[in-house]
């Protein structure tokens, strides 16, 4: 009998470790707008970070679909900017877009496992065409400037990025923490974002991650709205 509990124990905490295993990567997104109320013009804010203190490195994403709520418009090809048309073999070596392309600013953390610290960087968005925006996340990797390109697309009230994992010097770099303010800009017909629906007092945003291999992640935030 003793045997048998001894046993049962054993696999209790072997399942419990595994769970607990299982269960150490974090991935939060909280992605909000400006605005309180539909149809205003609105900037957005997003915070996306992921953990895992069970591994060197976390796993990596490589996709993240942000659905904004329904009648949300990115108006790209508004007169207020100018779209980026400089190549990612340009942007990589620094060539700077105009200044009217500019539309966000923020900040980065990278995990470039075997080195000790994470690795900051600064991002900047531009907007790179009528459907388009491209980040240019600038970090310094063993003594070198690197330039991470991430490209976006919109699609109705849809954000779409592929997420790169760049390696330097054989050190895979993978991000994991990105966060990004992009400012309200313009009125009417030449905002740049406007509001989509409000829907219970609340701006609901979704986000999807995919990940290099192969499982998902889904969350939400939100913001007030009237």
């Amino acid at each position: 009998m003793r045997k048998l509990v001894t046993g049962a124990v054993v696999a209790i905490l072997s399942l419990v470790l595994a769970g607990a295993a299982l269960a150490a990567f974090t991935q939060t997104s909280t992605i909000t707008l400006t605005a309180h109320s539909a149809g205003k013009t609105t900037g957005l804010k997003a915070n996306v970070s992921s953990t895992d203190p069970s591994v060197p490195q976390p796993k990596a994403a490589k996709l993240l679909v942000v659905t904004f709520p329904s009648k949300t418009r990115f108006n790209l090809a508004t007169p207020l900017v100018t779209a980026c048309k400089l190549s990612d073999t340009q942007l990589a070596v620094g060539a700077a877009c105009p200044t009217k392309s500019l539309i966000g600013t923020g900040s980065a953390v990278a995990n470039a496992y075997p080195l000790d610290t994470s690795v900051p960087a600064t991002v900047k968005s531009y907007v790179a065409g009528a459907k388009a925006m491209v980040m240019v996340a600038t970090a310094n990797v063993l003594g070198e400037t690197m330039r991470t390109i991430i490209h976006a697309t919109v699609s109705g009230s849809k954000l779409t990025i592929p997420v790169p994992t760049p390696v330097v010097s054989t050190i895979k770099v993978v991000l994991v923490s990105l966060k990004l303010n992009v400012p309200a800009k313009g009125s009417g017909t030449t905002a740049l974002i406007t509001a989509g629906a409000c829907r219970a007092h609340k701006l609901v945003v979704k986000s999807h991650f995919v990940y290099v291999d192969g499982s998902t992640f889904n969350t939400t935030s939100s913001s007030a709205c009237n």
